[in-house]
């Protein structure tokens, strides 16, 4: 049986999940992986942040980071690069190409490329001549 997908969380997401929640780590790199949130000085009901991870979440955030502009990684959530990872890592849990298809949301053809390339970085290359 295939094990539960684990995101990678790099960077202050890693942080987020560890000391907040992994729960409030993936929301922030769902809506905002690859650009930049304003953490306030007090979490208030109105901030983008709270928006995304909720009040609780949010104060314990302010409380860990400070106030400022945060630049959000993504991760392997979101993005070309994030699908890749995803579905590089569902492949090796042992799921069928369709079912990694179904998992990440992509057409079985991207699931296929990736199984093509991923072969191919496996293969010895032969210098050019």
């Amino acid at each position: 049986m295939a094990e539960a997908f684990k995101p990678y969380l790099p960077g202050v997401l890693a942080l987020i999940s560890q000391e907040v929640g992994q729960e409030a780590a993936l929301k922030l790199a769902g809506e905002r992986g690859g650009r930049a949130i304003y953490v306030p000085k007090a979490a208030r009901a109105d901030d983008v942040l709270t928006g995304i991870v909720g009040l609780d979440d949010a104060q314990k955030i302010v409380t860990l980071l400070g106030h400022g502009t945060l630049m959000v990684p993504c991760g392997n959530i979101g993005g070309a690069g994030g699908r890749r990872a995803r579905i590089e890592a569902l492949l090796r849990q042992g799921l069928s190409q369709s079912e990694v298809a179904a998992e990440v949301d992509v057409h079985t053809r991207t699931v296929e490329r990736v199984v093509a390339e991923l072969r191919y970085d496996t293969q010895p290359r032969l210098p050019f001549l």
